[in-house]
């Protein structure tokens, strides 16, 4: 699986959570404009979870 096939499916689950859990209606235009924007900046996601984790107290 390619790392853009995984981020898209994170994004599609966590928007369905919005709707099913939150009753958070998602137009079908937001939805798209949602899933370019992520795929847009997948490389700086990858590398912001790369970074080491600070410890938050």
């Amino acid at each position: 699986m390619k790392v853009q096939d995984f981020a898209y499916q994170v994004s599609v689950r966590t928007m369905d959570l919005l709707e099913n859990t939150q009753h958070y209606k998602i137009n079908e235009n937001h939805r798209k404009e949602v899933l370019a924007a992520v795929l847009k900046e997948i490389d700086l996601l990858i590398q912001k979870s790369s970074a080491p984790h600070k410890d938050k107290k």
